[in-house]
């Protein structure tokens, strides 16, 4: 649940604190009409919505069937009693963090209820008593019965065991029994409405009226109550009043709320100007501890009074950011970005009568009493307020801090600037600028010193720096910038003096510097006692021995001397909405009670005798709800009967509240140990949840922050998560055996894998070696084949050039005889025939010769291997000359080339040709040519 921002006025000292709350904080209607508190101190709001409830856990809405606005409210013993349009009733808890609604409307009450709503709620006299603008109905042992009313009525109200009721346009009666008895001068109230009937002494009464003021009721008696606030009242139309200790609160329908003494006298006026959201108000409920609730035309709020914590706003006249604070002289100085204002510091304890100082506008670094004089540091240079004027004392631009050095000839003061550090000396019981110190020409917002006398500073930028001043202070011997070497490892420009110690904070941890070793090391000594606080970036001196220390969003204020810290004050700056100014935080001590807190808009107070009356609370807070689950639908709780669960339930929610004051912020802190290894931050959460828990013992704590800033005890809820079964240990030996098993099925396995494998590469192997041997085998052959047919080629290259030779010597031959045989037609005896016949002869002998033939035949027969012995083999009746003409044959040759060849004729070739088909045996239609080329 988030709280909205708080918003205060100056014109008066705000004693109280107002905590909003808006539709989107209770997901509910805008109007609340009327509000109620049971003795546990759960707060109840009948609201457009429905019905509110709100405890340490949070807002609930609760909602009856026909969901119509709940118009009153009254909490009764356990029950909580409601009235509506035609329609009241009860609910009670049912065990499961909600309510059940009981309707009392039966069908009589329905009858005389009709197109009615129930607008008040009272518990007198053992009945409760059920008020619509129609009907009065008294609620008593189980029974309902009807008042007799004589007309319209207006509001029950009840004041000292009284019961009262107004007629509309009418006089005042009071309920006695079940009768309405008329008082006696009420009739003066009849073109009035009375809003409220308070008790006010010994059988006197103080009326609230919406258009006539205040009146007072004694012995039959009714008579003005003239004060000064009873103009405004006419006015601002009372709505609503409630008793508040010897105090009267009043709500208007115009200007919020109003308190007075009993004499009359204005204490307080809460409005929209300083806290409330809405200035409609339509119920007032005081709590247990005079604490008021406010239930408005839009939304609710709680009026905290006594809160430890004052914030001053302005919104007529803003502060702007405030950076500075001093109390002076009864005069509170204020030291802001827009200037410097004073108030009044009153006998109260409050500020009053802001003003701004002259000539002071603009940014304002310090305002620091020294020595009996104020002093403040500005843009445009460094000043004393006297008589609420400003003496300026020393004109470097931007003064950051003045510090007092002891020195060898007595005290010195060094002020940090925006450019140079400032040498400053006592002149006329004033401290004032002597010089310049040269050295270092930079800003340093930081300016603490060591016990040697060297000064730390911190640039507004770069970082820390050590610097040697010179004996007389003139100016800076040395300046080393701090790092590393230094035992610095990370960014900062912070040095505080801390119980005489210079101390730089990491947001991690504590350094303290060593002055003898010019080096940082850690402060363990006092880490150890700061609760958490070790992780500090920002350290504020408020008194020698008190301090802040400022982490995150978390301020805690330790008591620090000797090396021991002991924490007094825990402050969450969000419990009370005060925003710090981001990096420049601060807090001044203004006396021994009250602590000025420096933000964004305005100052807080913080009032520490205030805190300390707050009753001590250090209860732990209520473990409202545990479970876990698997299913959201289902889960299991857990108690102390019931905290073993499946690994299936692995996932765990818890609910917590505490039973301080609904109105207020709570804060907590829980750790799931198992899980956690430290407290998680602190947060306004009441619930959470922690998913997918391995299995394992845990313990969820869970602690709260005290109104007075202390931890209280811390709430324990224990509960295991159960080792699945395949984990427990049985079931690890169990699955260990399994296990071994299975690696010695899986090793034999793998060896009749590897055994099978290896025979299956053997067997690849070989087969491979032999797919090789026949690859070898078949190139061989390949080769030996391309080489025999590379010779048969060569031979047949041979034969067909003898044969081509024989041919060509042939044909001459055979021309050569036919010219001779022409020549000797020709020249007969003249040529003499025996030359002719030798000549002729010869011829012949070379056209036939055997040799030629014989060549012939080796060679055929070596392109041609067997072919004649084949043929011969297969048709034995062939002659030489048959064979000789197969073999022209096979070299596919025609008849013309072959008759030279055979020294025949064409026509004596074909004649061979045809007795060869015949020997073959060939049928016509196959060629000779083509059976001896296949043959």
């Amino acid at each position: 649940m988030v709280l909205p921002a708080i918003h205060l006025s100056l014109n008066a000292q705000n004693y109280f604190k107002v905590v909003n709350f808006t539709k989107d904080d209770y997901q509910g209607g805008n109007q609340n009409w009327d509000i109620s508190i049971n003795g546990a101190g759960q707060v109840f709001v009948a609201n457009n919505a429905g019905l509110l409830s709100m405890d340490g856990a949070g807002i609930r809405l609760h909602q009856l069937a026909s969901k119509t606005i709940i118009r009153s409210v009254a909490c009764i013993g356990d029950k909580v009693y409601t009235g509506s349009f035609e329609e009241f009733g009860y609910w009670k808890p049912n065990g499961q963090q909600t309510l059940e609604y009981q309707s009392l409307v039966t069908a009589t009450v329905a009858s005389q209820l009709k197109n009615d709503e129930i607008w008040k709620i009272v518990n007198h006299d053992k009945a409760v008593y059920f008020q619509s603008f129609g009907s009065i109905f008294c609620y008593r042992n189980d029974t309902i019965t009807r008042l007799k009313v004589p007309g319209p009525v207006l509001f029950l109200l009840e004041a000292s065991q009284r019961l009262f009721i107004q007629q509309i346009n009418g006089a005042l009666f009071e309920i006695i029994g079940d009768v309405l008895v008329h008082l006696d001068g009420s009739d003066i109230f009849s073109d009035t409405e009375i809003k409220a009937i308070l008790p006010f002494g010994q059988d006197k009464f103080l009326i609230g009226t919406s258009s006539k003021g205040l009146y007072l009721y004694s012995n039959g008696h009714f008579e003005a109550w003239n004060n000064t606030l009873n103009d405004v009242f006419k006015t601002m139309k009372i709505n609503h009043g409630e008793q508040i200790s010897n105090a009267y609160a009043f709500g208007t329908l115009l200007n919020g709320v109003y308190l007075i003494d009993q004499n009359g006298t204005l204490v307080q006026h809460i409005h929209t100007g300083n806290g409330l959201q809405n200035n409609t108000i339509l119920a007032l409920k005081a709590d247990m501890d005079g604490n008021l609730w406010i239930g408005m035309d839009k939304g609710f709020g709680y009026l905290w009074f006594d809160s430890p914590v004052e914030i001053y706003r302005d919104n007529a006249m803003s502060h702007g950011t405030v950076y500075t604070a001093s109390l002076f002289r009864n005069e509170l100085y204020i030291g802001t970005n827009q200037g410097i204002f004073y108030y009044q510091f009153n006998e109260k304890g409050g500020f009053t009568d802001k003003k701004l100082l002259p000539e002071s506008q603009g940014q304002v670094w310090f305002i620091q009493e020294i020595d009996g004089q104020l002093y403040c540091g500005l843009n445009n240079g460094t000043f004393i307020i006297d008589q609420h004027m400003l003496k300026k004392v020393c004109d470097v631009s931007g003064g950051y801090n003045l510090k007092k050095i002891a020195a060898n000839d007595g005290e010195h003061m060094i002020q940090s600037t925006y450019s140079a550090l400032a040498l400053f000396r006592k002149d006329n019981q004033i401290w004032v600028k002597d010089h310049e110190m040269g050295g270092f020409m930079a800003p340093a917002r930081f300016l603490e010193s060591d016990f040697l006398g060297n000064l730390l500073l911190g640039h507004s930028i770069s970082g820390l720096y050590l610097a040697q001043p010179s004996p007389d202070f003139d100016s800076l011997l040395k300046v080393i910038k701090l790092g590393p070497e230094q035992g610095l490892d990370f960014a900062t420009n912070k040095v505080y003096k801390v119980d005489n110690r210079l101390i730089v904070p990491s947001g991690k941890q504590l350094f303290q510097w060593d002055a003898i070793n010019n080096t940082f090391v850690e402060y363990q000594e006092l880490e150890q006692q700061l609760e958490g606080f070790a992780s500090a970036t920002s350290i504020i001196q408020v008194t020698p021995d008190k301090y802040w220390l400022v982490k995150d969003n978390e301020l805690g204020m330790f008591e620090i001397r000797f090396g021991t810290a002991k924490l007094l004050y825990r402050l969450i700056p969000e419990m009370y909405d005060l925003n710090l100014v981001e990096n420049y935080e601060n807090i001044t001590a203004l006396n021994d009670s009250l602590q000025l807190i420096c933000l964004d808009e305005g100052f807080a107070v913080l009032n520490l005798y205030r805190l300390h009356r707050i009753p001590e609370v250090n209860k732990a807070p209520s473990i409202t709800r545990a479970y876990v689950w698997n299913n959201p639908e289902k889960h299991q709780s857990v108690t102390p009967e019931s905290k073993s669960f499946s690994h299936q339930n692995n996932n765990f929610n818890v609910s917590f509240s505490t039973e301080e004051p609904v109105g207020r912020k709570k804060y907590f802190q829980f750790m799931l140990k198992g899980i956690d290894q430290n407290w998680n931050n602190w947060s306004s959460k009441t619930e959470t949840s922690y998913n997918r828990l391995p299995p394992g013992n845990y313990s969820f704590l869970v602690r709260a922050l005290t109104v007075k800033g202390m931890t209280t005890k811390a709430s324990q809820v224990d509960f295991r998560i159960r080792m699945p079964w395949y984990l427990s240990v049985y079931a690890i030996m169990i699955e260990f055996i399994l296990l071994v098993s299975l690696l010695i099925l899986l090793n034999i396995n793998y060896k009749r894998r590897r055994w099978r494998l290896s025979e299956k590469l053997l067997k690849q192997e070989n087969e491979r070696i032999n797919h090789l041997k026949e690859q070898a085998e078949g190139e061989i052959i390949k080769l030996s084949n391309e080489k025999l047919q590379s010779e048969i080629a060569q031979k047949n290259l041979e034969l067909a050039k003898n044969t081509m030779a024989i041919l060509r010597k042939n044909e001459l031959l055979i021309n050569i005889k036919t010219e001779l045989d022409s020549q000797k037609e020709e020249l007969g005896y003249r040529l003499p025939a025996r030359f002719y016949d030798s000549l002729s002869k010869l011829i012949d002998h070379g056209i036939t010769s055997e040799h030629e033939w014989e060549m012939f035949d080796h060679l055929f027969d070596q392109a041609h291997e067997n072919f004649f012995k084949r043929l011969k083999a297969e048709f034995p009746d062939l002659t030489a000359s048959e064979l000789r003409l197969c073999a022209y044959l096979k070299l596919n040759l025609a008849s013309k080339e072959i008759a030279p060849l055979m020294n025949i004729t064409i026509r004596g070739v074909e004649e061979k040709r045809y007795r060869l088909r015949k020997k073959l045996n060939l049928p016509s239609e196959q060629s000779l040519n083509d059976f001896i080329v296949g043959f």
